[in-house]
């Protein structure tokens, strides 16, 4: 069992960072990413970056996780971006048209530039 962790970015205290494991599948992940993003509401945030770097799997309820994650987001006025994301999870936003809902960026460093 793998623990999704989130930082708030150094300098920049209105952006957060979380790193998604190796698998995004949904079920205990859904509801400890969501109760990442709910600790993050309170800290003044306007925009929050997940970095899919190390995501190997990601299926369709993992998808699921991501879209709510994204919907109360935007409810509590903060916006989401994804990083580094596979070509593999890439091939999935683009084939559900997601990849127009999301924010996506090559890298952390140009997420930061963007939302600073």
């Amino acid at each position: 069992m793998s623990s999704y962790k989130y930082k708030i970015i150094e300098g920049k205290p209105q952006i957060a960072s979380i790193e998604l494991n190796e698998q995004v599948l949904g079920g205990n992940d859904a509801l400890e990413f969501s109760a990442i993003l709910y600790e993050l509401f309170d800290k003044g945030l306007t925009c929050v970056i997940v970095d899919l770097n190390k995501v190997k799997v990601m299926n369709s309820s993992g998808l699921g996780m991501m879209v709510s994650g994204l919907s109360s987001l935007r409810k509590n006025n903060i916006q989401m971006a994804l990083v580094s994301v596979p070509s593999k999870v890439m091939s999935l936003l683009v084939m559900t048209h997601l990849d127009k809902v999301f924010q996506i960026h090559n890298n952390l460093e140009e997420a930061y530039e963007k939302y600073s």
